[in-house]
């Protein structure tokens, strides 16, 4: 039988995520651990590119959870999903409403037949979201079991409906305790958590290095990455320049190089999603007698 390392460690209160960090970071598997993560994201983004479409940015990931987490549960309406989507902090109400539309659009969700008639709009998540959703949620916990091979246990049961939901819940609950806490690196998500693409151009940059954080410059074209990312060079650009004005990097000539604060924000975003994910399948495996 798979064993946990140790439980407890996983399966922490959200006012010792800092410390949970830190942990983490001293794990022998923690560089490869996130390596996997964001190479994994890469791989599901370019395998489904409406789900690349909500990978773009943290506003975007927070609704394809939320609406997941509402839709494995009951039914997705505007106003659950605001609800929700408050406790990240992380977009306005009115953008709640286009990012629903856009699901819409993209034919994640759906009107909810059995809803027919009802006085507020009630969707369901489509056999298209389910079966992406499922594999981006793989990708997730098999990035996780780099760190924690108990992870596993959750690999094996992810088909079974009651595991996905308890584990997007979990996810969900996690990632909502830990927006809660103090944020010191507000530049950097300015920069690129809520830039359009800023996240995957990060995953694409953390996946092609051998090591995490990247300790030498690196090659990076402007134009291969907005080519790539389906976005504009003056953009990817403009995300470069303002990332070296934050002290956050510095770049020469066809290469970059993250600098000591910019190695610093890198472990906060990625050691800390570690530990939300490791919360929530420690949880998950508990909630459901995983064995």
């Amino acid at each position: 039988m798979v064993q946990w390392s140790s439980p407890d460690i996983w399966d922490f209160e959200p006012d010792s995520l800092p410390v949970r960090r830190e942990e983490l970071q001293q794990h022998p598997n923690y560089s490869a651990a996130v390596r996997r993560l964001a190479a994994n994201m890469i791989a599901d983004a370019e395998r489904d590119p409406a789900l690349a479409d909500l990978l773009r940015d943290a506003g975007r990931t927070v609704t394809g959870l939320s609406a997941a987490h509402l839709g494995l549960t009951g039914s997705v309406t505007l106003a659950r999903l605001k609800t929700l989507m408050a406790g990240f902090g992380l977009t306005s109400p009115g953008r709640v409403r286009a990012l629903l539309s856009h699901m819409l659009h993209l034919r994640y969700v759906e009107p909810d037949p059995a809803a027919a008639g009802s006085r507020s709009a009630q969707y369901r998540l489509t056999a298209r979201f389910l079966a992406s959703y499922l594999e981006h949620e793989r990708s997730l916990v098999a990035a996780a079991a780099v760190v924690e091979p108990a992870a596993g246990l959750v690999l094996d049961h992810l088909d079974r409906p009651e595991v996905l939901a308890t584990l997007v819940a979990e996810q969900t609950q996690s990632f909502i305790l830990g927006s809660r806490q103090p944020n010191p690196h507000e530049d950097w998500y300015a920069v690129f958590m809520h830039r359009h693409a800023g996240i995957q151009i990060l995953h694409a940059l953390m996946a092609a290095s051998p090591d995490f954080p990247p300790t030498e410059d690196f090659p990076f074209q402007v134009a291969a990455m907005a080519r790539r990312f389906k976005v504009s060079r003056m953009h990817v650009a403009r995300m470069l320049n303002d990332a070296e004005e934050g002290g956050f990097l510095t770049s020469e000539a066809g290469g970059l190089r993250f600098t000591a604060s910019g190695c610093e924000a890198l472990h906060w975003i990625y050691a800390g999603r570690l530990c939300v994910h490791l919360r929530a399948i420690a949880r998950t495996t508990a909630a459901l007698r995983l064995a």
